[in-house]
C-alpha cells in the first residue's frame, strides 16, 4: 500500500488544488464506509454505558474478554500454537505474567503466520505503522475491527466535547499538499468528514501566518494534532496577540505531550487539551478525562507496565506491554509497544473507575530543520515504505543534507530505494539532498530507546519531539 501511495501521489499533486479536495472527499467517503456504521454505532453505545461502571465490574468484564481472546489466539493463530499458547481462564491480570512477551520483531518475522485461520481466506484490511522503533510493522483487521476501534476513538471525542461531525481541523504525517508548494493553500478540505487537513511539513517561519488565519477563518470545533505541528502555531498566536482561533478542544496523539506544550496550547487557544495513546496496532488505548488523568481503556484491551519484566508500581516507569481485545484477525498477546508509561494510582473526579496513568513518558526525537525554515517532526512513517527493514533513523548532519541509516533483513530493492526517497522528498522538500546508508546496528539512548530522528547541526530553534 505505501509503494501504491506514491506511485499515484505525482498524479493527486499534479491536479489542481478544487480537483486534490475533490479526491480527498472522496477517499474520505471510502473511509467513512470503513471505519462508521451499524457495528460502530453499536459498540459506541455499549461503551456511553461501561464507562461508568464500578471498578469490580469493568476488572470482571476485562478477565473475561482476557480469557476469550488468549483462547481464540492459543485455537487460531498458528504463531501462538507454536509458541505453545493455550487456552487458560484468567482469575487476575498477574496471570498474565506466566506468557511471553511478543516484540515487533516476532510479528515481523511471523508475518502471516499471526493471522487467525479463520480469516486466512477473508479480504483484510491492512494497518502500517513505523513505531517508537523505527520498524515497519502490517497489521491485518477486518471491517468489524475497524469499527469497533473508531467507536472508542469517537468516546474519548465525547470526553473532548467534539462528538463525530464536529467541525475538526487535522494535522497529521499526511502529505496533502505538494513539497514544492511555496504559497497557500497548504491545506486541503476532506467534505466528507468536515474536515480540513492541513500539511505538517509546511509549517515555518514564513508560514504561519498563513496556518493562523485560515484557522480563524475555519473555525473549527476541535484541532487534532501532532505536539510537535501545533506549537509553533500556538507561539505566533501568543506572539502577534491573534485571539481569532477558538476551538472547544485540542486531541494530540503520537507524541509525548510534555507540560510546557499543553500550557502553550492551552494559553494560545483558550481551550482544554485531550492527549490520547491509540497505536495502529490496536493493542491499547489510553486516553486522558476533563480532569486531565489518562484512563485505560478496559474494555479495549489489558495495559501493563512491567519494569525489569515485573509489574511497576505506582510513581513508577516502565515499559507498554499490551493485549488488544478488538481485532480477532491478529490478535496481540502481551505485545511489548517498546513505550514508555508511568504507572498512577488512586481515583479521579469524573467519576470513571478505569486505571489511571500519570504519564505517557515516550522518548525525544529531534526535528529536521530544511533550508527554507521550516520544522519537520513525525518522519517515522516513511519507514512503513520498506519491508526489508529492521530499524532505522534519519539523521540530519549539514543544513540541506540528512541520512537514513537502515538496518537491513535483506537487499533493498530498487522499487524500495526509490519509494523511500520519493517519501522523504514529499515531506522535507526538494532542496533538502537525503543519503540512504545501510549499517549493521543503530545507537540507542540510555533508556535503551531508538531515535529515529536525530539532528546533529544544533541550529537555533530546532526543537525536541517528545514521542511516545
Amino acid at each position: 500500500m505505501p509503494q501504491l501511495l506514491s506511485a499515484i501521489r505525482p498524479l493527486y499533486f499534479a491536479c489542481p488544488t478544487w480537483l486534490q479536495n475533490v479526491l480527498i472527499s472522496a477517499y474520505g467517503v471510502r473511509l467513512r464506509v470503513l471505519r462508521y456504521g451499524a457495528r460502530q454505532r453499536s459498540v459506541y453505545a455499549g461503551l456511553s454505558q461501561s464507562q461508568w461502571q464500578s471498578a469490580d465490574q469493568l476488572r470482571s468484564q476485562q478477565l473475561e474478554l482476557l480469557t476469550k481472546t488468549v483462547t481464540w489466539a492459543a485455537e487460531q493463530v498458528p504463531f501462538y500454537r507454536e509458541r505453545g499458547l493455550r487456552p487458560k481462564t484468567f482469575r487476575s491480570a498477574e496471570d498474565l505474567l506466566g506468557l511471553p512477551v511478543v516484540r515487533k520483531e516476532d510479528l515481523k518475522q511471523a508475518g502471516k503466520r499471526a493471522i487467525a485461520d479463520s480469516f486466512r481466506h477473508v479480504k483484510l484490511q491492512e494497518v502500517h505503522t513505523g513505531g517508537t522503533t523505527g520498524l515497519p510493522l502490517t497489521i491485518y483487521c477486518d471491517r468489524p475491527t475497524l469499527q469497533r476501534n473508531y467507536a472508542f476513538f469517537a468516546r474519548f471525542r465525547d470526553w473532548a466535547g467534539a462528538p463525530i461531525g464536529a467541525r475538526v481541523a487535522v494535522f497529521a504525517g499526511r502529505p496533502v499538499v505538494p513539497p514544492d508548494q511555496r504559497k497557500p493553500p497548504y491545506w486541503r478540505s476532506n467534505w466528507a468528514a468536515n474536515t480540513k487537513l492541513f500539511s505538517s511539513y509546511h509549517i515555518g517561519l514564513d508560514t504561519v501566518a498563513d496556518y493562523a488565519r485560515e484557522l480563524a477563518r475555519f473555525q473549527p470545533d476541535m484541532i487534532d494534532s501532532y505536539p510537535s505541528s501545533l506549537r509553533p502555531i500556538a507561539e505566533y498566536l501568543i506572539r502577534t496577540g491573534m485571539r481569532a482561533v477558538r476551538p472547544r478542544s485540542i486531541i494530540t496523539s503520537s507524541e509525548t505531550l510534555s507540560d510546557e506544550t499543553r500550557k502553550l496550547l492551552q494559553t494560545a487557544f483558550s481551550c482544554p487539551v485531550f492527549d490520547h495513546y491509540g497505536a495502529a496496532e490496536m493493542a491499547a488505548f489510553i486516553g486522558q478525562c476533563d480532569q486531565g488523568r489518562y484512563h485505560v481503556n478496559t474494555e479495549f484491551g489489558l495495559v501493563e507496565i512491567l519494569s525489569d519484566g515485573r509489574p511497576a508500581r505506582p510513581g513508577e516507569t516502565g515499559e507498554v506491554v499490551a493485549t488488544g481485545f478488538i481485532n480477532p484477525v491478529m490478535p496481540l498477546i502481551r505485545y511489548a509497544t517498546g513505550d514508555l508509561a508511568t504507572v498512577g494510582e488512586g481515583g479521579c473526579p469524573c467519576g470513571r473507575r478505569f486505571p489511571v496513568i500519570d504519564r505517557l513518558v515516550g522518548r525525544m526525537d529531534d526535528v529536521i530543520l530544511t533550508p527554507d525554515g521550516r520544522r519537520v517532526g513525525r518522519l517515522d512513517p516513511i519507514f512503513k515504505a520498506v519491508s526489508t527493514m529492521s530499524e532505522a533513523r534519519i539523521v540530519q548532519d549539514a543544513v540541506d543534507h540528512v541520512r537514513v541509516e537502515m538496518v537491513l533483513a535483506g537487499p533493498l530493492s530498487a522499487t524500495e530505494s526509490q519509494t523511500l526517497l520519493g517519501e522523504l522528498q514529499v515531506r522535507l522538500g526538494p532542496t533538502m539532498k537525503v543519503t540512504l546508508q545501510a549499517v549493521t546496528t543503530i545507537p540507542r539512548t540510555g533508556l535503551g530507546k531508538l531515535r529515529t530522528v536525530v539532528n546533529l547541526m544544533g541550529a537555533p530553534g530546532v526543537d525536541k519531539v517528545d514521542r511516545a
